[in-house]
């Protein structure tokens, strides 16, 4: 299934940190247009949904990169797109994700999360969730990880 048939079809999603980085610090991705066009639009009808960790590593990446009146903007729109759901509902299935496979703390709460919401997650591509580790976590939680 391609990126724009998930964002066609599904009503809530989960974002993971570095897809939301590349949209905020306007890297060049094909990913990006279809965000502005599916999700930061006043006529999106995707509910996302994220956790606390997901706004921690937002902030303090981008204060990193750009500082912190940046970072504050950023969470600032944040806020306003994404409904955070407390850590107390997954934070036991992220740590059995975590205690079976070798995956940042972070994404291991992006997934819980979508299988709490029963929705998509979306993550770039990066070293520690392969798609074999995706593909083997998809089937054992019931859960739809997408690599774009």
């Amino acid at each position: 299934m391609n990126i724009e048939q998930i964002l066609g079809e599904t009503t809530n999603l989960i974002l993971d940190t570095s897809v939301l980085l590349g949209y905020f610090m306007n890297e060049a991705r094909e990913i990006n247009k279809l965000l502005e066009e599916y999700i930061f639009t006043q006529e999106s009808k995707i509910m996302l949904y994220g956790h606390n960790l997901i706004k921690s590593e937002l902030f303090y990446i981008i204060c990193r990169e750009k500082g912190i009146n940046e970072a504050e903007m950023v969470l600032e729109k944040i806020e306003n797109v994404i409904n955070t759901i407390s850590d107390t509902w997954i934070y036991k299935k992220a740590a059995s994700i975590k205690c079976r496979y070798p995956i940042a703390i972070s994404d291991c709460f992006s997934i819980s999360l979508a299988i709490l919401q029963k929705c998509p997650v979306l993550f770039l591509p990066e070293y520690e969730l392969s798609r074999d580790t995706a593909e083997n976590i998809n089937k054992e939680y019931n859960v739809k990880i997408y690599i774009v």
